[in-house]
Formats: C-alpha cells, sequence, structure tokens
C-alpha cells in the first residue's frame, strides 16, 4: 500500500492550496473561509518516481468543542493516525499561535516522521518570519503553497523517507458515486457502507463540499465510494464554493461506474431530485434509486406502493434503474446494494452480437412498423451495437429523419425485455443506409 502523508493545521493556513499543489490539480475546495475542508479528503501525489497518498484535513481547533467542530477535528486525528507521515502547516502572517504549540505537543507523542513547514512565505527576504517558530526547536521548511516558493525542497524531503514501490500493476475498483440533495443521508449511506465513520455527518445541509473518496470492500471486493456535495437550485448556491463543488459533482458522475441516487422516503420524489437523476441519465450511467430514512417514513404495503409508482411517475426517464427502501442510520437492507451495483456494471457492459440483434429488430418490426414519414415508408434495415457503458446502438434506415422519439421509446421497451440491460440507460442512433 502507498505511504500516507496527512496535512494538519490550525484552520486557513493553506493546508487545502497546498494539498491542491501536491496533487498538481484542483481536488480540494479552497476559499477565505475558516474551515471549508470539513472531511477527510484523500489524493494521489507522485514526486521523483515516489507515488504517495495526501490526505487534507479540517481545521485542528484548539480545544475539542461540541458539535460540528469536534466532528472536523475528530476527523483530522483519524487522518494523523491514518498518515504514516505527518506534515503539520504553520502560518507565517499569523505567527506561532498557541494552538500551533498544542498541535505540536500533540504530535511528538506519535511515532511518525513529522516535517513542520511555515506557509505565506514567498521570498528570501519573508524567511525573517522563521525567527517566531524557531522556539519549538525542529527543522522549518518556509513554503508558499501559492507560488511554490520552498515546495520543490519540502517534496524532496518528504520523498527522501519514503522507500521505493515495488512495481505492481495498478488497481482499478468500481467507481460509485454517491448523489442526492443536501441532507438526504449521503454521507451517512457511506459511514454505513464501510462500517465505520469516514464521513462527518450532520443535519446541517451542506455538510460535504467536497466530494470525497472511501475505499470499501464487500466479501472481498473493492469498491470506491465518491460521497458528493448535495445538488441545490442554481438561486441557492453561493457564487464560488458551492458553485466549484457542484461542478465537482458533475466531473464525479461523468467519472464513476454507476450511481447511487439517494432520496428521502419522507419527502419522496421533489423537484430537485427529478433533476439530479437527470445528470445521472444524461451522463449514460447506471444507477439505483434509493429511499433513504425508511425507518422513519410510515411503512406499510399501500405506502410502498404510491411512492415506487409516484417515483416511476416522475422520474419516467429512468423506469430503467431499480428502486429500493433502505435505512442508512439503522443499515437496512444496505448490504442488498452491493449486489445490485454489480449486476448494473455488468449490464453497462454487456454487448450483444449482431445476428441476434437484427432478430430482435426482425421481430419489433413485426410486432409495430415505424410510422409513415411524409407519404413514404419508413424502413429500418440493419442494427449493430457500437459501445458500452452505457450500451450504444446504430440503426440504419432509409429515412433516418422519419424514426422519432415515441418509435425509439417502443424499441427500447422491446429490447429491455429481450436483453435486460437493468440499471442503465440504453442510446439509439438512426443513419442513413448507404
Amino acid at each position: 500500500m502507498k505511504p500516507i502523508v496527512a496535512i494538519v493545521g490550525r484552520p486557513n493556513v493553506g493546508k487545502s492550496t497546498l494539498f491542491n499543489k501536491m496533487l498538481g490539480r484542483r481536488k480540494a475546495v479552497v476559499g477565505e473561509t475558516p474551515g471549508v475542508t470539513r472531511d477527510r479528503l484523500y489524493g494521489e501525489a507522485v514526486w521523483e518516481d515516489k507515488a504517495f497518498i495526501v490526505i487534507d484535513t479540517g481545521g485542528l481547533y484548539p480545544e475539542f468543542e461540541t458539535g460540528f467542530v469536534r466532528d472536523i477535528t475528530k476527523q483530522a486525528v483519524v487522518a494523523m493516525e491514518e498518515a504514516d507521515i505527518i506534515l503539520m502547516l504553520m502560518d507565517a502572517e499569523s505567527g506561532l499561535m498557541p494552538a500551533d504549540t498544542e498541535l505540536f505537543r500533540t504530535l511528538i507523542k506519535y511515532n511518525k516522521k513529522i516535517f513542520y513547514a511555515v506557509n505565506k512565505i514567498d521570498g528570501t527576504k519573508k524567511e525573517k518570519a522563521l525567527y517566531e517558530f524557531y522556539p519549538l526547536g525542529v527543522d522549518l521548511f518556509p513554503v508558499s503553497a501559492l507560488s511554490s516558493y520552498g515546495f520543490d525542497e519540502l517534496m524532496d524531503s518528504i520523498a527522501g523517507v519514503i522507500p521505493a514501490e515495488k512495481e505492481e500493476g495498478a488497481e482499478e475498483y468500481p467507481r460509485i458515486a454517491i448523489v442526492g440533495r443536501p441532507n438526504v443521508g449521503k454521507s451517512t449511506l457511506v459511514n454505513s457502507l464501510l462500517g465505520k465513520e469516514r464521513m462527518i455527518v450532520s443535519p446541517v445541509p451542506g455538510t460535504t463540499r467536497d466530494s470525497v473518496d472511501s475505499l470499501c470492500t464487500y466479501y472481498g471486493k473493492k469498491y470506491l465510494l465518491i460521497d458528493t456535495a448535495g445538488i441545490r437550485r442554481r438561486g441557492r448556491m453561493a457564487k464560488t464554493l458551492e458553485r466549484f463543488s457542484f461542478m465537482r459533482t458533475l466531473k464525479n458522475i461523468e467519472g464513476c461506474d454507476a450511481a447511487l441516487i439517494v432520496l428521502d422516503a419522507v419527502d419522496g420524489v421533489v423537484e430537485m431530485d427529478q433533476k439530479i437523476a437527470s445528470l445521472v441519465h444524461d451522463a449514460g450511467k447506471g444507477a439505483v434509486i434509493l429511499f433513504n430514512k425508511w425507518d422513519i417514513a410510515e411503512k406499510n404495503a399501500a405506502v410502498l406502493k404510491s411512492l415506487e409508482n409516484k417515483s416511476r411517475q416522475k422520474l419516467w426517464f429512468m423506469r430503467y434503474a431499480p428502486f429500493m427502501t433502505i435505512s442508512a442510520l439503522s443499515r437496512q437492507r444496505v448490504t442488498k446494494i452491493f449486489p445490485m451495483i454489480d449486476e448494473i456494471i455488468l449490464e453497462g457492459s454487456k454487448r450483444i452480437s449482431t445476428h441476434p440483434l437484427n432478430v430482435f429488430l426482425k421481430e419489433s418490426l413485426s410486432r409495430q412498423q415505424p410510422p409513415v414519414y411524409k407519404g413514404a415508408e419508413v424502413r429500418l434495415n440493419y442494427i449493430t451495437q457500437v459501445g458500452v457503458k452505457p450500451p450504444s446502438f446504430v440503426i440504419f434506415a432509409n429515412k433516418p429523419e422519419g424514426v422519432k422519439e415515441p418509435y425509439i421509446k417502443f424499441l427500447e421497451n422491446q429490447m429491455r425485455e429481450r436483453f435486460s440491460f437493468k440499471g442503465v440507460p440504453v442510446k439509439f442512433y438512426v443513419r442513413k443506409k448507404e
């Protein structure tokens, strides 16, 4: 396993900026407000051909306060326990603070390699700010996460204590994006699937601002769970942080192998749920619709049937997606999610050979011919599969413009009866027969 480097420090000393710098891309949300990073965020860095995992943590506070601040601090402590190397970051502009000293005393209790860096020093003239930190009695690295001053020296030193990695094939795990409105229980679901407290869970909507990755194992098979920021209506988004988080959520949907769309069983399907589901559908991703909080909903057969009927009506474009009621809090039915994910990923990668496809097309035409277009007969001559994830098909016709959406929907329904494609969208393209 790759070594883990945890970046710790007070709020707003530049941990997320340095984290992004180490990864070589913008992964952590960076803002002026202290406490922007709430969960611990993972990413892979490579320096001098040595790969290692970097953890960006929320700010460590002087004392464990109640509520939210306590949870953020606890996440940072877990990161330090997971890490092989700890990088303590301080702020040259604010100087050595009592909270820095307290954190320093905490860190020396860990039997780990620790690097101490002072951020916001962007030139030799500003290195005099280090004098204030000399009472700590440790080697200090002057850096600027923004301008890169001192960054190479810091990374060289970190890479110097990391042993050379043995050559081995990179493992790829199924990427599962967990999407939904704020406060529907996405982070609680991640914790439940992991069987441990990995995410901060709070009744405050918008707790997760970053998309946070967690490696999960179920019966020996590994999955990468991506807890995404809750998507709000555009008018309710802040102009910077929430829009950036929204764009990352879209990117994670695009990059996932399957999505878990989490809805509130008490609220049912609301307008924002429809929009979120359409993002997954338009991206061509397989999905499972999960109605969470079933433990507090009015549970009976009639309510379940009504919930399913209404969801099918409002999510009419995603009737192919399986439907399940769960309780992330009590872990009711959550273990059934993994077999469903496996099935959907398999269905999305399925290929149908040309002969059975054209037998299917012939039988479908015998059931229902395409409507006449501008007084002329529309003939469908041939069908072939051209892609997977999602399964995509090209139909050759004499008049492609005459094959309208209702007939495409008929063909899709016929195809699902024959070949299933459970949980995944199916794409059809109609082209002119040469």
